[in-house]
């Protein structure tokens, strides 16, 4: 993979890890009065994590994941299609569950916002789970036959991407021009939130949908939907 496809790879899988939840928590601490240089410690902390995070795991298993024929891997056989099956009911439990619970900010109770020690720890909590994101371990494996220093950039570009709307609040507290941005992200948040609670539900329950159809075809006659 030359550098282009390489960065063009990082920026795609760094999208699909896209989380937005970050930047609504440190928004929401700069409201409720916790220092700036907080805020910005915990931002610097998650993305700086995540990166490492990726780093590590590329450099340990990086370049065997790279060796691995992942479409005969998921494509052959029943084995393949059990498992198929069970990321689909999976998938399909988890967005139903998505779908009929209330999302946060929709209703009157309101959300604890967490210290400044909070702060860090939830940092340190979403750089611990990052790596079961998909897009994140897909990226893993893209990166195990590249250089040091071309992994390492991969996995700047894509903690920032993954992470750009804190990124942004990271820059707007630098050049002390955040209150705006805590603002318009309130707003979005409340006006936004149930609709985007709703589309991931339903996309990850399309997703579901198809796994487990595609599952069941071949358990029926013998075939993929897609070979």
């Amino acid at each position: 993979m030359d550098l282009w496809s390489f960065m063009g790879a990082a920026a795609a899988t760094g999208l699909g890890g896209f989380d937005p939840g970050p930047a609504l928590i440190g928004a929401a601490a700069l409201g409720s009065g916790i220092p700036p240089r907080q805020v910005l410690g915990f931002g610097a902390l998650l993305i700086s994590g995540t990166a490492v995070c990726g780093i590590a795991l590329t450099a340990l298993v990086g370049s065997h994941l790279s060796q691995v024929d992942w479409h005969a891997l998921l494509r052959d056989g029943a084995t393949a299609a059990w498992i198929e099956l069970a990321v689909g009911v999976g998938l399909l439990v988890y967005a139903t569950h998505r779908l009929v619970r209330r999302p946060h900010g929709g209703g009157t109770s309101t959300r604890r916002t967490p210290s400044a020690t909070g702060l860090y720890l939830t940092a340190l909590g979403f750089v611990g789970i990052v790596v079961f994101d998909v897009p994140f371990e897909i990226f893993v494996a893209a990166a195990g036959d590249q250089p040091r220093w071309l992994v390492g950039a991969g996995w700047i570009l894509w903690a920032l991407i993954s992470q750009l709307p804190l990124a942004l609040l990271l820059v707007a507290i630098m050049a002390k021009r955040y209150t705006a941005m805590v603002r318009i992200v309130t707003v979005a948040q409340k006006r936004l939130g149930p609709l985007a609670h709703l589309l991931l539900g339903t996309a990850l329950g399309l997703v579901g949908l198809f796994l487990t159809v595609d599952a069941v075809r071949f358990f029926a006659i013998g075939r993929f939907l897609i070979d």
